[in-house]
């Protein structure tokens, strides 16, 4: 029977187009029709090349999945930086040698880093860290040249679609979240995050731990918002600092003891199998910590450290 996942059996032309299609459904409004071609087609010729040169390599220790999974961090990338270039105004002729550098980046990152096993949040996390530094080599290569104006450097890299993205689905997240809730709670935690944002973040995450869950959520969403003060009215707000110890939760001692005890429980009753899986790749000191319910050895971990644990094992205990 012929194996399905065998990386000769990837369509990079398939996968490559279906990408580009993709991409031309969300490219944001503001980019011309041109500029939306041109995403589209280098996004195809780019993920194209990846997928080819990944599926004639010899000896590869990539599948048809992993082999889609380059291609895809190629194609995301291509589709944000491309937008940044085409913001910052930078000129046709040098958009595709900034892009290339991307895209070549991302690739052999991507492909060692799934190669060696790394876990994917950490691998997201990596190609980001490895992009922003191709990305901001190029623009630096080009100011130096004199092909770019100091400002012109600057405002590029000053771009970021991704990020924009991320505060437009932050908020999106928030007004889905927010419809259960009384227009009375919503600007009383939207006041709240404009009041906390600037505090240290050990002391923003106490605060927000405070809370249930449903207001947790809409609480960490509103401060992903940098713009919020602004967004909001200001006498709804002062108003709102006022009231706020009606939204406040009660200050909770956080104890180690507590902490245990409650972990404790909740390990005792539900299944070893669960919480392993729920474990699986947390720090040892963590595994330790949980695992000690069945032993009653206690493993010692800082107080908020334990509360934190035994909060995340009780929210992921279905």
């Amino acid at each position: 029977m012929a194996d399905n996942n065998d990386i000769k059996n990837f369509n990079s032309d398939a996968f490559a187009s279906d990408l580009s299609s993709q991409a031309r459904q969300v490219v944001p409004s503001d980019i011309s029709k041109n500029e939306v071609d041109f995403i589209v087609d280098i996004i195809y010729r780019f993920c194209k090349m990846a997928g080819d040169a990944l599926v004639g390599e010899e000896n590869s220790k990539l599948n048809s999945n992993s082999a889609s999974l380059v291609v895809q961090f190629i194609g995301e990338w291509i589709f944000h930086k491309s937008i940044d270039v085409i913001r910052a105004g930078i000129a046709n002729d040098l958009r595709e040698g900034i892009l290339q550098k991307v895209a070549f980046t991302v690739f052999e990152i991507a492909k060692k880093a799934i190669e060696s096993d790394i876990p994917q949040d950490q691998l997201i996390a990596l190609v980001e860290v490895q992009v922003k530094k191709s990305f901001e080599k190029a623009i630096a290569e080009l100011e130096q040249k004199g092909v770019l104006s100091e400002e012109l450097a600057k405002n590029t890299l000053s771009q970021s679609n991704i990020d924009n993205m991320a505060v437009e689905q932050a908020a999106d997240d928030v007004k889905m979240q927010t419809e259960c809730m009384s227009d009375d709670k919503i600007v009383k935690l939207a006041s709240l995050a404009v009041l906390i944002k600037s505090f240290p973040s050990e002391k923003i995450k106490n605060i927000v731990q405070g809370f249930n869950k449903p207001e947790k959520d809409v609480l960490l969403k509103y401060l992903k918002i940098p713009d919020l003060e602004e967004k909001m009215d200001l006498d709804a707000t002062i108003k709102c600092f006022e009231d706020l110890k009606t939204v406040l939760p009660e200050t909770i001692v956080i104890s180690y003891d507590r902490a245990y005890k409650k972990l404790y429980k909740i390990v005792k009753n539900s299944s070893k199998e669960q919480i392993s899986t729920i474990i699986d790749n947390e720090r040892p000191a963590i595994k330790e910590f949980v695992s000690s319910c069945y032993t009653q050895k206690r493993k010692k971990l800082p107080a908020y450290i334990a509360d934190a644990v035994s909060k995340y094992i009780e929210e992921n205990v279905s």
